[in-house]
Protein backbone atom coordinates (compact mmCIF):
# COMPACT_ATOMS: atom_id res chain seq x y z
CA UNK A 1 0.00 0.00 0.00
CA UNK A 2 1.29 3.41 -1.28
CA UNK A 3 2.00 5.91 1.51
CA UNK A 4 -0.38 9.06 1.59
CA UNK A 5 0.94 12.23 0.73
CA UNK A 6 2.02 14.46 3.69
CA UNK A 7 1.31 18.16 2.95
CA UNK A 8 4.25 20.96 2.18
CA UNK A 9 4.16 22.52 5.41
CA UNK A 10 5.54 26.26 5.93
CA UNK A 11 8.76 27.02 7.30
CA UNK A 12 9.46 29.99 9.49
CA UNK A 13 8.34 33.12 8.44
CA UNK A 14 10.65 35.74 7.51
CA UNK A 15 9.41 39.10 9.31
CA UNK A 16 11.77 41.68 6.97
CA UNK A 17 9.38 40.76 4.05
CA UNK A 18 6.54 42.49 5.74
CA UNK A 19 8.91 46.00 6.23
CA UNK A 20 9.76 45.31 2.10
CA UNK A 21 6.50 45.04 1.03
CA UNK A 22 5.39 48.13 2.44
CA UNK A 23 8.50 49.58 0.95
CA UNK A 24 7.52 48.78 -2.13
CA UNK A 25 3.72 49.89 -1.75
CA UNK A 26 4.46 53.05 -0.71
CA UNK A 27 6.93 53.21 -3.39
CA UNK A 28 4.12 52.76 -6.20
CA UNK A 29 1.54 54.87 -4.25
CA UNK A 30 4.30 57.82 -4.36
CA UNK A 31 4.96 57.36 -8.02
CA UNK A 32 1.54 57.52 -9.13
CA UNK A 33 0.88 60.45 -6.89
CA UNK A 34 3.58 62.18 -8.48
CA UNK A 35 2.91 61.44 -12.31
CA UNK A 36 -1.24 62.43 -11.37
CA UNK A 37 0.28 65.90 -9.64
CA UNK A 38 2.51 66.63 -12.31
CA UNK A 39 1.17 65.13 -15.30
CA UNK A 40 4.18 63.20 -16.68
CA UNK A 41 5.85 66.62 -17.60
CA UNK A 42 9.44 67.02 -17.86
CA UNK A 43 9.91 70.45 -18.41
CA UNK A 44 12.14 72.09 -16.47
CA UNK A 45 14.87 70.80 -14.19
CA UNK A 46 12.16 70.28 -10.98
CA UNK A 47 9.84 68.57 -13.23
CA UNK A 48 12.54 66.22 -15.11
CA UNK A 49 13.59 65.38 -11.24
CA UNK A 50 10.39 64.08 -10.28
CA UNK A 51 9.76 62.24 -13.18
CA UNK A 52 13.26 60.38 -13.16
CA UNK A 53 12.24 59.71 -9.13
CA UNK A 54 8.78 58.37 -10.29
CA UNK A 55 10.41 55.89 -12.51
CA UNK A 56 13.18 54.75 -10.11
CA UNK A 57 9.95 54.52 -7.33
CA UNK A 58 8.69 52.10 -10.14
CA UNK A 59 11.00 49.30 -8.71
CA UNK A 60 8.36 48.23 -6.18
CA UNK A 61 6.16 46.66 -8.58
CA UNK A 62 9.35 44.36 -9.50
CA UNK A 63 10.20 43.90 -5.72
CA UNK A 64 6.92 42.66 -5.08
CA UNK A 65 6.98 40.41 -8.14
CA UNK A 66 10.76 39.34 -6.37
CA UNK A 67 9.05 38.98 -2.49
CA UNK A 68 5.88 36.46 -4.72
CA UNK A 69 8.61 34.23 -5.89
CA UNK A 70 11.01 34.06 -2.91
CA UNK A 71 9.02 33.02 -0.27
CA UNK A 72 6.68 31.15 -2.63
CA UNK A 73 10.75 29.03 -2.90
CA UNK A 74 11.38 29.58 0.66
CA UNK A 75 8.18 28.12 1.92
CA UNK A 76 6.44 25.37 -0.55
CA UNK A 77 10.46 24.06 -2.72
CA UNK A 78 9.00 20.55 -3.12
CA UNK A 79 5.58 21.10 -4.16
CA UNK A 80 2.35 23.14 -3.39
CA UNK A 81 -0.25 22.25 -0.50
CA UNK A 82 -3.85 21.23 -1.57
CA UNK A 83 -6.20 23.98 -2.11
CA UNK A 84 -3.57 26.47 -2.81
CA UNK A 85 -4.80 27.48 -6.59
CA UNK A 86 -8.74 27.44 -5.49
CA UNK A 87 -7.08 29.95 -2.34
CA UNK A 88 -5.66 32.51 -4.63
CA UNK A 89 -8.54 32.22 -7.07
CA UNK A 90 -10.59 33.47 -3.94
CA UNK A 91 -8.55 36.39 -2.35
CA UNK A 92 -6.57 37.13 -5.26
CA UNK A 93 -7.89 36.40 -9.37
CA UNK A 94 -11.72 37.34 -8.07
CA UNK A 95 -10.81 41.11 -6.47
CA UNK A 96 -8.80 41.72 -9.99
CA UNK A 97 -11.46 40.69 -11.79
CA UNK A 98 -13.93 43.02 -9.46
CA UNK A 99 -11.29 46.06 -9.67
CA UNK A 100 -11.69 45.32 -13.85
CA UNK A 101 -15.40 46.25 -13.69
CA UNK A 102 -15.04 49.10 -11.78
CA UNK A 103 -12.14 50.58 -13.32
CA UNK A 104 -13.93 49.95 -16.59
CA UNK A 105 -17.26 51.51 -15.79
CA UNK A 106 -15.28 54.41 -14.47
CA UNK A 107 -13.24 55.39 -17.40
CA UNK A 108 -16.43 53.98 -19.66
CA UNK A 109 -18.25 57.20 -17.95
CA UNK A 110 -15.71 59.42 -17.33
CA UNK A 111 -14.03 59.05 -20.86
CA UNK A 112 -16.95 58.18 -22.82
CA UNK A 113 -15.51 54.90 -23.73
CA UNK A 114 -16.76 51.54 -24.22
CA UNK A 115 -17.48 49.96 -20.59
CA UNK A 116 -17.83 46.10 -22.10
CA UNK A 117 -14.62 46.50 -24.17
CA UNK A 118 -12.69 47.99 -21.18
CA UNK A 119 -13.85 45.43 -19.13
CA UNK A 120 -12.28 42.79 -21.31
CA UNK A 121 -9.58 44.90 -21.95
CA UNK A 122 -9.25 45.11 -17.92
CA UNK A 123 -9.48 41.24 -17.64
CA UNK A 124 -6.57 40.79 -19.79
CA UNK A 125 -4.57 42.96 -17.72
CA UNK A 126 -4.90 46.96 -18.91
CA UNK A 127 -5.29 48.54 -15.85
CA UNK A 128 -2.76 48.62 -13.07
CA UNK A 129 -3.94 45.47 -10.99
CA UNK A 130 -2.27 43.22 -14.19
CA UNK A 131 0.30 41.77 -11.99
CA UNK A 132 -1.99 39.60 -10.42
CA UNK A 133 -1.86 37.83 -13.68
CA UNK A 134 1.97 37.78 -13.77
CA UNK A 135 1.50 36.08 -10.14
CA UNK A 136 -0.60 33.50 -11.20
CA UNK A 137 2.20 32.94 -14.05
CA UNK A 138 4.86 32.46 -10.91
CA UNK A 139 2.76 29.62 -9.32
CA UNK A 140 3.17 27.55 -12.18
CA UNK A 141 6.63 28.50 -12.69
CA UNK A 142 7.46 27.22 -9.58
CA UNK A 143 6.23 23.87 -10.29
CA UNK A 144 7.78 23.95 -13.70
CA UNK A 145 10.74 24.58 -11.62
CA UNK A 146 10.70 22.30 -8.56
CA UNK A 147 9.87 19.22 -10.76
CA UNK A 148 11.93 20.12 -14.30
CA UNK A 149 14.55 22.63 -13.76
CA UNK A 150 16.15 22.10 -10.56
CA UNK A 151 18.24 19.70 -12.50
CA UNK A 152 20.20 22.77 -14.40
CA UNK A 153 22.72 24.43 -12.38
CA UNK A 154 21.73 27.78 -11.23
CA UNK A 155 24.44 29.75 -13.05
CA UNK A 156 22.68 28.53 -16.12
CA UNK A 157 19.02 29.28 -15.31
CA UNK A 158 19.97 32.77 -13.77
CA UNK A 159 22.13 33.07 -17.18
CA UNK A 160 19.39 31.83 -19.27
CA UNK A 161 16.09 34.06 -17.51
CA UNK A 162 18.48 37.28 -17.55
CA UNK A 163 19.26 36.68 -21.56
CA UNK A 164 15.33 36.16 -22.00
CA UNK A 165 14.26 39.39 -19.85
CA UNK A 166 16.90 41.21 -21.28
CA UNK A 167 15.87 40.67 -25.17
CA UNK A 168 11.99 40.44 -24.38
CA UNK A 169 11.95 43.84 -22.61
CA UNK A 170 14.67 45.45 -25.09
CA UNK A 171 12.79 44.26 -28.20
CA UNK A 172 9.65 46.18 -26.96
CA UNK A 173 11.35 49.04 -25.60
CA UNK A 174 13.05 49.70 -28.74
CA UNK A 175 11.94 48.56 -31.74
CA UNK A 176 8.74 50.68 -32.91
CA UNK A 177 5.46 48.92 -33.26
CA UNK A 178 4.36 47.69 -36.75
CA UNK A 179 0.50 49.53 -37.52
CA UNK A 180 -2.39 48.16 -36.67
CA UNK A 181 -4.95 48.71 -33.04
CA UNK A 182 -3.39 45.00 -31.87
CA UNK A 183 0.63 45.62 -31.88
CA UNK A 184 -0.18 48.95 -30.89
CA UNK A 185 -2.36 47.61 -27.57
CA UNK A 186 0.61 45.05 -27.16
CA UNK A 187 3.36 47.72 -27.73
CA UNK A 188 1.48 49.95 -25.16
CA UNK A 189 0.75 47.69 -22.34
CA UNK A 190 -0.04 44.05 -23.61
CA UNK A 191 4.01 43.04 -23.31
CA UNK A 192 3.67 43.66 -19.82
CA UNK A 193 1.61 40.02 -18.64
CA UNK A 194 4.14 37.42 -20.10
CA UNK A 195 6.30 35.97 -17.56
CA UNK A 196 9.04 36.14 -20.05
CA UNK A 197 9.20 39.85 -19.03
CA UNK A 198 9.39 38.81 -15.42
CA UNK A 199 12.17 35.11 -15.67
CA UNK A 200 15.06 36.94 -14.70
CA UNK A 201 13.40 38.33 -11.37
CA UNK A 202 11.57 35.02 -10.98
CA UNK A 203 14.39 32.54 -11.47
CA UNK A 204 16.96 34.75 -9.08
CA UNK A 205 13.98 35.16 -6.43
CA UNK A 206 13.27 30.89 -6.36
CA UNK A 207 16.99 30.59 -5.76
CA UNK A 208 16.93 33.37 -2.88
CA UNK A 209 14.52 31.59 -1.13
CA UNK A 210 15.22 28.07 -1.53
CA UNK A 211 19.01 28.66 -0.17
CA UNK A 212 17.68 31.61 1.83
CA UNK A 213 20.45 31.89 4.62
CA UNK A 214 23.00 31.63 2.05
CA UNK A 215 21.69 34.38 0.33
CA UNK A 216 21.91 36.30 3.38
CA UNK A 217 25.30 35.05 3.76
CA UNK A 218 26.09 36.75 0.58
CA UNK A 219 24.57 39.91 1.26
CA UNK A 220 26.49 40.65 3.98
CA UNK A 221 29.90 39.22 1.68
CA UNK A 222 29.07 41.65 -1.01
CA UNK A 223 27.56 44.75 1.01
CA UNK A 224 29.73 47.20 -0.07
CA UNK A 225 29.44 46.19 -4.19
CA UNK A 226 25.82 46.20 -3.47
CA UNK A 227 25.96 49.39 -2.03
CA UNK A 228 28.38 50.91 -4.69
CA UNK A 229 26.42 49.55 -7.25
CA UNK A 230 22.86 51.73 -6.31
CA UNK A 231 24.14 55.30 -7.87
CA UNK A 232 25.64 53.96 -11.11
CA UNK A 233 22.54 51.94 -11.78
CA UNK A 234 20.33 54.87 -10.70
CA UNK A 235 22.48 57.20 -12.91
CA UNK A 236 21.80 54.92 -16.06
CA UNK A 237 18.18 55.39 -15.41
CA UNK A 238 18.47 59.55 -15.06
CA UNK A 239 21.18 59.51 -17.88
CA UNK A 240 18.94 57.67 -20.42
CA UNK A 241 15.84 59.73 -19.33
CA UNK A 242 17.62 62.86 -20.63
CA UNK A 243 19.29 61.48 -23.85
CA UNK A 244 17.13 58.11 -25.37
CA UNK A 245 13.85 56.92 -24.86
CA UNK A 246 12.58 53.63 -23.12
CA UNK A 247 9.30 54.86 -21.82
CA UNK A 248 8.50 54.78 -18.16
CA UNK A 249 8.49 52.27 -15.24
CA UNK A 250 10.01 48.91 -14.29
CA UNK A 251 9.32 47.28 -17.87
CA UNK A 252 12.65 49.45 -18.99
CA UNK A 253 15.44 47.15 -19.81
CA UNK A 254 17.45 49.57 -17.86
CA UNK A 255 15.64 49.25 -14.83
CA UNK A 256 16.53 45.62 -14.10
CA UNK A 257 20.04 46.77 -12.52
CA UNK A 258 18.32 48.92 -10.46
CA UNK A 259 15.53 46.82 -9.27
CA UNK A 260 17.70 44.08 -8.42
CA UNK A 261 19.94 46.25 -6.29
CA UNK A 262 17.54 47.75 -4.62
CA UNK A 263 16.06 44.72 -3.81
CA UNK A 264 19.33 43.19 -2.75
CA UNK A 265 19.97 46.16 -0.38
CA UNK A 266 16.54 46.00 1.43
CA UNK A 267 16.78 42.53 2.43
CA UNK A 268 20.29 43.09 3.60
CA UNK A 269 18.94 46.65 5.49
CA UNK A 270 16.19 44.81 7.33
CA UNK A 271 17.37 41.23 7.28
CA UNK A 272 17.01 39.97 11.18
CA UNK A 273 14.57 42.28 12.28
CA UNK A 274 13.55 41.93 15.72
CA UNK A 275 10.69 44.64 15.97
CA UNK A 276 8.31 45.62 13.28
CA UNK A 277 6.64 48.98 13.69
CA UNK A 278 2.52 48.56 14.13
CA UNK A 279 2.45 51.61 11.29
CA UNK A 280 4.22 49.20 9.09
CA UNK A 281 2.32 45.81 10.08
CA UNK A 282 -1.15 48.16 9.81
CA UNK A 283 0.22 48.98 5.85
CA UNK A 284 1.74 45.70 5.00
CA UNK A 285 -1.97 43.99 6.28
CA UNK A 286 -3.79 46.47 3.97
CA UNK A 287 -1.15 46.27 1.34
CA UNK A 288 -3.24 44.11 -1.72
CA UNK A 289 -6.54 46.16 -0.97
CA UNK A 290 -4.06 49.44 -1.58
CA UNK A 291 -2.86 48.36 -4.98
CA UNK A 292 -6.12 47.89 -6.24
CA UNK A 293 -7.84 51.05 -4.98
CA UNK A 294 -5.18 53.56 -4.55
CA UNK A 295 -5.73 54.72 -8.29
CA UNK A 296 -9.05 55.49 -7.87
CA UNK A 297 -8.77 57.74 -4.81
CA UNK A 298 -5.86 59.49 -6.84
CA UNK A 299 -7.62 60.08 -9.99
CA UNK A 300 -10.45 61.90 -7.94
CA UNK A 301 -8.63 63.85 -5.40
CA UNK A 302 -6.56 64.77 -9.21
CA UNK A 303 -10.11 65.67 -10.56
CA UNK A 304 -11.14 67.77 -7.94
CA UNK A 305 -7.97 69.68 -7.60
CA UNK A 306 -8.31 70.97 -11.06
CA UNK A 307 -12.31 71.46 -11.09
CA UNK A 308 -12.17 73.60 -8.24
CA UNK A 309 -8.72 75.62 -9.83
CA UNK A 310 -6.98 74.97 -6.36
CA UNK A 311 -3.24 76.04 -7.12
CA UNK A 312 -1.39 73.64 -4.68
CA UNK A 313 1.99 73.02 -6.72
CA UNK A 314 4.09 70.62 -5.52
CA UNK A 315 2.30 69.82 -2.42
CA UNK A 316 -0.27 68.23 -3.82
CA UNK A 317 2.10 65.21 -4.24
CA UNK A 318 2.51 64.35 -0.61
CA UNK A 319 -1.75 65.32 -0.23
CA UNK A 320 -2.70 62.77 -2.63
CA UNK A 321 0.07 60.43 -1.24
CA UNK A 322 -1.10 60.85 2.37
CA UNK A 323 -4.88 61.45 1.94
CA UNK A 324 -4.63 58.32 -1.18
CA UNK A 325 -3.26 56.10 1.14
CA UNK A 326 -5.90 56.93 4.03
CA UNK A 327 -8.90 56.43 1.96
CA UNK A 328 -7.76 53.09 0.53
CA UNK A 329 -7.75 52.05 4.32
CA UNK A 330 -11.01 53.49 5.20
CA UNK A 331 -12.30 51.95 1.92
CA UNK A 332 -10.47 47.95 2.52
CA UNK A 333 -12.17 48.53 6.03
CA UNK A 334 -15.64 49.17 5.37
CA UNK A 335 -15.70 46.04 2.77
CA UNK A 336 -13.80 43.71 5.08
CA UNK A 337 -16.20 44.75 7.75
CA UNK A 338 -19.52 46.10 6.92
CA UNK A 339 -20.10 44.98 3.17
CA UNK A 340 -20.97 41.42 2.68
CA UNK A 341 -18.20 39.43 0.05
CA UNK A 342 -16.22 42.85 0.62
CA UNK A 343 -12.97 41.19 0.68
CA UNK A 344 -13.69 39.52 -2.74
CA UNK A 345 -13.93 43.27 -4.29
CA UNK A 346 -10.94 45.13 -2.69
CA UNK A 347 -9.47 42.08 -0.95
CA UNK A 348 -9.27 40.81 2.37
CA UNK A 349 -6.90 42.48 5.15
CA UNK A 350 -4.06 40.39 6.62
CA UNK A 351 -5.00 40.14 10.15
CA UNK A 352 -4.03 37.59 11.90
CA UNK A 353 -1.58 36.04 9.48
CA UNK A 354 2.07 35.26 9.56
CA UNK A 355 4.49 37.30 7.26
CA UNK A 356 5.18 33.84 5.68
CA UNK A 357 1.73 33.09 4.49
CA UNK A 358 0.81 36.13 3.81
CA UNK A 359 3.83 36.63 1.64
CA UNK A 360 3.27 33.45 -0.29
CA UNK A 361 -0.48 34.30 -0.80
CA UNK A 362 -2.86 36.95 -2.16
CA UNK A 363 -0.49 39.57 -0.29
CA UNK A 364 2.48 38.75 -2.24
CA UNK A 365 0.58 40.09 -5.60
CA UNK A 366 -0.17 43.16 -3.81
CA UNK A 367 3.20 44.59 -5.32
CA UNK A 368 2.57 45.62 -8.59
CA UNK A 369 0.58 48.85 -9.88
CA UNK A 370 0.51 49.70 -13.29
CA UNK A 371 4.47 50.85 -13.03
Amino acid sequence: MSRPSIPAKPRQTIDEVSIIRVIACLSVVLLHSIKFSTGESTDGAVEFGLWSLAGLLSFGTSTFVFISALILAYSYPKSLPNGFYMKRIRFLLIPFACMAVFYAIISGLTKDWSIPKLVVYNLLGAYHGWFVLVIFQFYVLHQLYAKYIDRFRPAVVLGVSFVVTVVYLGFFNLVPPPDGQLAAYIWERGYWMPFTGWLFYFSLAYYCGRNYQRFLRGLERYKWWIVAALPLTAGLIVYNNAFSSFGFGSKRVDMIGFTVVMILLLFLSFRGVKRIPPIVTLISQYSFGIYLVHWFFLDMMDRAVERFGIQLGYLEIPLLFVVGIACCMATIWVFNHVVPFGQYVVGRINVGRSTRAQASGRATGAAAAEN
